[in-house]
């Protein structure tokens, strides 16, 4: 009987579990229908159905069409080091579509099997919960998906998890970051190189650390950060593409800021950036100069193509691969951070600041007497 303690699909998924762990339900055999088992239980077949669609996200069970749903081959154990899960947002980015394909390469090179996950917050909760009943390695995108809750349950089991593009080693989390504070540099730099002075910033203001940290490491770089109006806050809700909230918030703000050039910290924000600039009459590079942290194939093929700071996703891979294999073999003291080296791409976005010019020509031409 289910109990009434929790969500109903919840007693039932521990139902199912409790036979799987059990061995009551042996890999490549069939679950009873949905309806036999709502009966069972004195529940309704939807609440069976939502307890079997986080087994079957997981991988744990498979939903066979005309046949019934059915433990996986190995489903029943404790032994998921083959399988890697990726886990992304259910948005669908072109920086996560990048991440998905270049997580499958990398576990073809290691002769791992990566199944692709795409989650909103409240349903990672449950596959967190799963991955870790499983022992299924987990490698998780770093974005609005981690609640608190999450993450307390992935600091207990941390050896079977790494963060990607979120500094969570603080909290026990094995984490592979790029280094921001160098790539921001690099962008202000390049910026001020070009002869701007007021860079504005463009960010999601979703709060987490990664974000806070670009942006205090721009408001250290360019003294004119101070001031409250280069600072553009796109305010994009959880699991919604931000180029339409980027839009908007530079089609309102660019015109009263004075900025020269712009730092979007995502690949999505710039290209909401750009449209919003051609509207107010401001042609990127020679209005305004924007710049980026992403280089996707969204900032590749934009118009004008993005100069980018780029993170080196394949390396960012490639280290998350290895600390999780790492950790599950050394589980008793855990290796929690590692970091990865941005490069500035140069493209068409960026040009010398126009006000800063016509300076220059005031200032060399000799005074008339």
């Amino acid at each position: 009987m289910v109990k009434n303690s929790q969500p109903k699909f919840q007693s039932v998924y521990d139902y199912l579990v409790r036979g799987i762990e059990s061995g009551f339900y042996r890999p490549e055999t069939r679950f009873p229908s949905e309806r036999k088992l709502a009966e069972k239980l004195n529940v309704n077949v939807a609440t069976v159905r939502r307890a079997f669609r986080d087994l079957i996200t997981s991988g744990v069970v498979e939903k066979r069409v005309g046949d019934g749903t059915y433990l996986t081959r190995g489903g029943g154990t404790a032994n998921g080091a083959e399988y890697v899960n990726i886990v992304l947002s259910n948005y669908q980015g072109d920086t996560q579509d990048e991440i998905a394909e270049l997580a499958l390469e990398e576990g073809a090179r290691r002769n791992l099997r990566c199944r692709i996950v795409r989650l909103g917050s409240e349903e990672m909760a449950m596959f967190v919960r799963t991955a870790i009943r499983f022992r299924q390695p987990t490698m998780v995108l770093g974005d609005d998906l981690l609640t608190a809750a999450t993450i307390r349950d992935i600091a207990g089991n941390a050896w079977l998890f790494a963060v990607l593009a979120n500094r969570l080693d603080q909290l026990g989390i094995p984490s592979v970051i790029g280094d921001d504070h160098h790539g921001i540099r690099l962008l202000t730099d390049r910026l001020h190189s070009l002869g701007h002075r007021r860079i504005a910033l463009l960010h999601n203001n979703s709060g987490h650390p990664i974000e806070n940290t670009q942006i205090a490491v721009w408001k250290s770089c360019c003294p004119e950060a101070a001031r409250p109006e280069l600072e553009f806050r796109a305010n994009v809700p959880s699991g919604e593409h931000p180029a339409e909230y980027a839009y908007e918030k530079v089609l309102r703000s660019l015109p009263g800021s004075g900025a020269t050039a712009l730092i979007a910290l995502n690949d999505e924000l710039a290209v909401g950036a750009l449209s919003a600039a051609a509207e107010l009459g401001r042609p990127v590079p020679a209005s305004l100069s924007v710049v980026s942290i992403g280089d996707s194939v969204l900032g590749r093929f934009a118009t004008p193509p993005l100069t980018e700071l780029n993170p080196n996703l394949p390396e960012h891979l490639r280290q998350a691969f290895s600390l999780l294999r790492r950790n599950q073999e050394l589980s008793y003291k855990l290796e929690l951070l590692r970091i990865v080296e941005p490069e500035l791409v140069e493209r068409r976005s960026t040009a010398p600041c126009v006000a800063a010019e016509r300076m220059e020509r005031i200032t060399d031409t000799p005074l008339q007497s």
